[in-house]
């Protein structure tokens, strides 16, 4: 038995123009899953980026070269060691959370050619008394401080801390701060200074 189907002209047209919108809804539906597919694949590779960057940002290591390159007399450069962005711990984590919820921002900053400061941007969950800890286990430095002082005072306590570094040393100072919206954290400044200059600059405040 034969099945003829036999198309009136006057739905030829028709027939075309359906045909002609499944086309395209095809097209359509085809392009927007390779887009999603391609936005999915972007989207993994920022984060192995960032992952990777992360991880090359240990604060500690930031830290071990700056005071490396002062124990030698290298007289510190801006352009090999001013940095602005992310600093991690040694898994590659960020150091903190700032209150937009974000990994928080860092500045490291060559002060003199003999002097080095880095510094949380944001406030946010950063924990200063483990960082310090960390840093000082990494570094290998006696965590039994030459100078501890603690200004608790005001509404915003503060605490100065110096360690020694064989000829440079390691000062930390911590401070309490609030934004005018209510939030409040930690403010931790790390300053890296050639010993004698570290030593009269504590003298002077």
């Amino acid at each position: 038995m034969k099945l003829i189907v036999r198309i009136l002209p006057g739905c030829r047209t028709r027939l075309m123009t359906t045909l002609t919108a499944a086309t395209l809804l095809i097209l359509f539906f085809s392009a927007a899953c390779s887009n999603a597919d391609k936005r999915s694949a972007d989207s993994d590779s920022l984060a192995e980026e960032a992952f990777d960057m992360h991880a090359d940002n240990d604060i500690a290591m930031h830290v071990r070269s700056i005071i490396d390159a002062i124990n030698v007399g290298q007289p510190l450069d801006s352009a090999d060691y001013n940095y602005y962005g992310i600093l991690t711990d040694g898994t590659g984590m960020p150091l903190y959370t700032d209150v937009q919820g974000s990994p928080g921002a860092w500045e490291v900053k060559v002060l003199t050619e003999n002097s080095a400061a880095i510094r949380n941007v944001y406030l946010g969950d950063l924990l200063p008394d483990e960082l310090v800890q960390y840093i000082l286990a990494n570094l290998e430095i006696p965590d039994e401080p030459l100078i501890h002082s603690v200004d608790d005072k005001s509404d915003t306590p503060a605490s100065l801390t110096v360690y020694n570094a064989g000829s440079c040393d390691l000062i930390i100072e911590r401070q309490m701060a609030k934004t005018t919206n209510g939030a409040h954290g930690p403010l931790l400044k790390i300053i890296l200074r050639k010993t004698d200059l570290a030593a009269d600059s504590v003298a002077n405040r």
